[in-house]
């Protein structure tokens, strides 16, 4: 039997590829927890090895597996059929046991597993990931419990594959040889995170600083007809662009946000725009793993911007706080 919590193996990024050597999942977006059930409890933990067992009450089922089994997988929250990020990490950062109690009711999470590591007190860390998740596929069917599902995928046509799971919404796909052994710890380029990348505008509406000068710019775009916050930018801002930053927006300070935000910051006048790389957009319009991608002056061009449906003919037409 492996010895746990293990840390779990982790993915390099790479661009859609077809590939009969490899399988291709969705990336749910949630977070990774591995489990483990021995003959007289279980165990959930996270990334650092951090124990997530109390948090999760209703993944008590897990003990039904046999004892000696290790499992990796994603803890997600789904809304119509789809990840709910946000959702998810609130019921995460319950840590009162009433609390815990109350949101395993009303936020449910599902345990979407995705490989096994030990099966009855054997080590399949050595085992090819296709006979891995043969065997899982098998275990999670004997369970029969609703709140733990397996990660199906396929193989073979991984941009086929992509494309289709990104235009479901969802966070993007991983792609895994079949041949690979797991490797506790490790990021591997035996899997493989396969995410969408998009640019557009956003204004500038204030930020924070540090010696260097600016440290994160705080951006706001248009979402649901609105002009709102959309994300905070530290990617992206160094070298040269933190002193720069800060002499272009020095001059235009203003003493109160255009839009809601609970940080605290310096706010400016939204006059300057800038191009923002980002993976998706979340159901309330925030802008997840975005970069600062440089200053766009003036208005932005159409060949620059998001579609003209999603951006104000000018800026005054959409400064309405929110």
């Amino acid at each position: 039997m492996i010895d746990f919590p293990i840390p779990p193996m982790l993915a390099t990024a790479a661009q859609p590829f077809d590939s009969d050597a490899h399988g291709f999942e969705v990336k749910w977006d949630g977070v990774r927890a591995l489990a483990a059930v021995t003959a007289d409890h279980w165990q959930l933990w996270g990334r650092g090895c951090v124990d997530y067992t109390g948090r999760y009450p209703e993944l008590a089922v897990l003990r039904r597996l046999p004892a000696g089994t290790i499992v990796d997988g994603e803890l997600v929250v789904f809304r119509q059929g789809l990840p709910h990020l946000h959702a998810l990490l609130r019921r995460h950062a319950l840590v009162q046991p009433a609390r815990i109690r109350h949101g395993s009711r009303l936020v449910p999470v599902r345990y979407v597993l995705f490989d096994l590591l030990a099966v009855r007190g054997h080590s399949l860390l050595a085992e090819p990931l296709r006979q891995r998740r043969a065997a899982l596929a098998e275990l999670v069917h004997e369970l029969g419990e609703r709140v733990v599902s397996f990660s199906d995928g396929v193989i073979g046509p991984g941009h086929e594959f992509f494309a289709s799971v990104v235009r479901q919404g969802h966070e993007g796909v991983v792609a895994k040889q079949l041949a690979s052994r797991y490797s506790p710890g490790k990021r591997s380029p035996a899997w493989q995170k396969l995410k969408p990348v998009q640019v557009m505008p956003c204004v500038i509406f204030g930020y924070t600083q540090d010696p260097h000068g600016v440290r994160c710019l705080l951006v706001a775009s248009v979402w649901d007809g609105r002009l709102r916050y959309a994300a905070a930018l530290t990617r992206g801002v160094s070298g040269r662009w933190q002193a720069a930053l800060a002499r272009r927006l020095a001059p235009l300070r203003r003493a109160a946000p255009l839009v809601s935000c609970r940080r605290s910051a310096v706010w400016v006048e939204p006059q300057l725009y800038c191009r923002v790389q980002f993976r998706r957009r979340t159901t309330d319009g925030r802008l997840q793993d975005a970069t600062f991608g440089g200053l766009l002056d003036g208005q932005p061009t159409d060949e620059e911007s998001a579609p003209a449906s999603t951006w104000p003919q000018t800026l005054g037409a959409a400064q309405r706080p929110h």
